[in-house]
């Protein structure tokens, strides 16, 4: 069965052409899970929800699987005081989604484009990636330029950043 969220996205790309792969799968919350689960044929992404409380402003990270988020070196770059994880609250009222099935799909629901999304420089070498459709029991899988025009259409500003692996 096909959830509110998910339908909003698959709406989403059929209005915007783009053609996916869907995966149904028992609920999967990290990309560990992910890849005990099989393989989905992609690079896997990390999805995190920051918070700059002096600036207040969110922003999403979307990273490559092997890469680490230090909080600091994303700090600097974006030119935030202090980076946190983002309330449970903000997530769904901002994405529309929970821990656990958060995904750059979630900006959608972002109608005032609150949301900075922070792409892993890394990501435009991938050929496809794989994410949650607003929804942690399947998996969308789509070429990386199909992608990027999803995140353009959205309207939400977005930039590049440096994710380490170390």
């Amino acid at each position: 069965m096909i959830s509110t969220q998910e339908e909003l996205i698959l709406e989403t790309l059929k209005k915007l052409d783009i053609p996916y792969i869907r995966v149904t799968h028992p609920p999967i919350y990290t990309v560990t899970e992910a890849k005990e689960y099989g393989n989905f044929e992609a690079d896997g992404c990390k999805n995190l929800f920051f918070y700059d409380k002096i600036a207040d402003k969110h922003y999403l990270l979307v990273m490559l699987e092997d890469k680490k988020a230090h909080s600091n070196t994303i700090r600097k770059q974006v030119k935030a005081t202090r980076l946190i994880f983002g309330s449970e609250e903000k997530l769904m009222q901002l994405l529309g989604v929970t821990p656990g099935s958060v995904s750059p799909f979630g900006i959608v629901n972002d109608l005032k484009k609150e949301v900075v999304l922070l792409i892993d420089k890394d990501l435009p070498k991938s050929e496809r990636v794989c994410f949650h459709p607003n929804i942690n029991t399947a998996t969308l899988v789509l070429d990386y330029g199909d992608f990027e025009k999803f995140i353009k259409w959205s309207g939400n500003e977005y930039r590049f950043i440096d994710v380490t692996k170390e």
